[in-house]
């Protein structure tokens, strides 16, 4: 059931679609014109694995240095003893590509003069500058060895994987950096998929191929980082060595102590949620209410993403599944309420088979807006449109619209998407998108959405790690007051533009910026005009 058919439902049931109300939002898709040539390959012809059906992630990050968001696109490719003999001519150069952003609304090929061109299974990655030298690295997931690419400054990479001691061979999913021992320097998460077994063919014969509960799931791993480029798996000694299913997997302070947490997307069992007591988690997901859905159902939960959509001063949770999907709010004191039926999530997203969720203000006018990529689990011609949802009132009664079908062609165009990844591609203060779909061209799409106030904050640690992930900011603008964290991987298989993008609807000016670094310390700035790039550094100027 599309968009169409679903408007003409909701007047049938005589139920005003708040959509009515809602700003109007548009989206471009400008792949053509931006030089962004990436089709993903899964390495067959025919979906016949569940491997195949798994799909890849994107990055936006900054890979030369030069303030602009360039873009990373994993792919797959073909596997002897998986893919049909005869579709290795067709999908054995599959390559995940690196595109250079020129800065004028183009993009250049750069894959292989920068290095970056892993040629293996790929599955997600993830940007941070894990030796704090002043650029971004760039570690990726497969479906076998994992690489960690170091970042020389001058945007080509170098494989350092078997140095650094990140590369074991398992089917990787999500990952993640995060400072867990807030030390200053950046640890790694990495979510571990399923025993896959090609041989094992018993399934029932509509899925195409056996699913996820037909094989065991693995141990996920935690890196701490030595500080000498190499790095020592404590996921043992630090309570995270649990067997799951990992698909997305998101980091925030759930409870505002200092200290990063730690969500798991399990797809068809329970989700995890890690606590930090001082570098060492506690499994939490069960008591705190995400571990399953609120009917109680083992969700096959896909992407995670954290944002404050009540303005609470804490932050909730989404996660997309094969069903209705997942909206957990966070009450502070170490609950989330399932708000998915009430705030207007369930309604629109029970005809779908999601992946990707990500919070992101579209409008510009304080409020997360949500972004949902869609597509079949087990055929690539059974196609979805994507979502988008808009935060619509503000305040106690806060519920999504469903805009999908007005904001542009692209979201009434039917794809079998996976990863995305949101930024400001063309510095000019809207939040734009790609999309990756499975086995097709992938696509940018331009947020021709104007009007509003905004402000985008680069923050960079000096005594915490560089890229200060893991800091919180609460920006004040008059009545409008929002929190947002700095964090690395999120949604699917994927990570966003490392500037945290504040919308201010009429707001000209912000009244404070307040930034909290991970480990303490604290900057604020007062009076702040609106519509700039501002970078921040702690214990520096602006």
């Amino acid at each position: 059931m599309g968009h169409t058919y679903r408007r003409i439902l909701i007047l049938l049931l005589g139920v005003v679609p708040a959509a009515s109300q809602s700003p109007v939002v548009h989206f471009t898709d400008v792949t053509e014109a931006s030089g962004i040539r990436f089709r993903h390959s899964f390495g067959d012809d025919h979906m016949s694995s569940i491997l195949e059906a798994t799909g890849s992630g994107c990055v936006f990050f900054d890979a030369d240095g030069d303030g602009r968001p360039d873009l990373y696109a994993v792919s797959g490719g073909w596997l002897e003893g998986i893919s049909e003999p005869e579709a290795e001519a067709r999908h054995h150069t599959a390559s995940n590509h690196l595109f250079h952003n020129r800065g004028d609304g183009t993009f250049q090929d750069v894959t292989q003069v920068s290095g970056a061109g892993d040629a293996g299974y790929g599955m997600g990655a993830v940007a941070a500058d894990y030796d704090n030298d002043g650029s971004t690295d760039l570690y990726v997931t497969n479906y076998g060895a994992n690489r960690l690419l170091r970042n020389s400054g001058k945007g080509d990479f170098s494989d350092v994987t078997d140095a650094s001691g990140t590369g074991a061979a398992a089917w990787s999913a999500g990952a993640t950096w995060l400072d867990c021992d807030v030390d200053g320097d950046l640890d790694l998460f990495v979510g571990n998929y399923l025993d896959f077994d090609p041989a094992y063919r018993l399934y029932y014969a509509a899925d195409a191929f056996p699913g996820p509960l037909a094989y065991p799931g693995l141990t996920d791993v935690l890196y701490r980082n030595n500080g000498d480029g190499s790095f020592t798996d404590i996921a043992a000694a630090a309570g995270v060595a649990r067997e799951g299913r990992a698909m997305g997997v998101a980091t925030a302070d759930i409870d505002n102590n200092g200290w990063p947490d730690l969500f798991v997307a399990n797809d068809a069992m329970g989700n995890f949620l890690y606590h930090n007591t001082r570098g060492v988690f506690e499994e939490v997901a069960l008591v705190s209410g995400v571990a399953f859905s609120t009917n109680g159902d083992a969700s096959s939960s896909m992407g995670a993403d954290f944002a404050d959509i009540d303005a609470d001063g804490d932050a909730d949770l989404f996660v997309p599944d094969m069903a209705y999907n997942n909206l957990y709010v966070n009450d502070g004191k170490g609950w989330f309420e399932d708000r998915t039926a009430v705030a207007g999530v369930a309604e629109v997203s029970g005809q779908y088979v999601s992946w990707h969720g990500e919070f992101l203000d579209v409008d510009n006018d304080g409020g997360r807006d949500l972004f949902v990529s869609n597509g079949s689990a087990h055929y690539v011609d059974h196609t979805q449109e994507a979502l988008l949802l808009l935060l619509e009132p503000k305040g106690a009664s806060w519920r999504f619209a469903d805009v999908s079908g007005d904001a542009g062609p692209y979201f009434r165009r039917r794809v079998v998407a996976r990863g995305a990844a949101t930024g400001d591609y063309d510095d000019d203060g809207d939040l734009d998108l790609f999309v990756l779909h499975l086995d097709q061209p992938s696509v940018l799409l331009r947020n021709d959405t104007t009007g509003q106030h905004w402000l985008s904050l680069l923050l960079r640690g000096t005594r915490a790690n560089r890229d200060a992930i893991g800091a919180r900011v609460r920006v004040r603008a008059g009545d409008l007051v929002q929190v947002a964290e700095r964090t690395s991987g999120k949604g699917y298989l994927s990570q966003s533009d490392a500037r945290l993008h504040f919308g201010l609807g009429t707001r000209a000016r912000v009244d404070s910026v307040e930034v909290d670094w991970p480990g303490g310390g604290r900057t604020v700035l007062v009076d702040v005009p609106a519509d700039q790039i501002l970078r921040v550094t702690q214990d520096g100027d602006r």
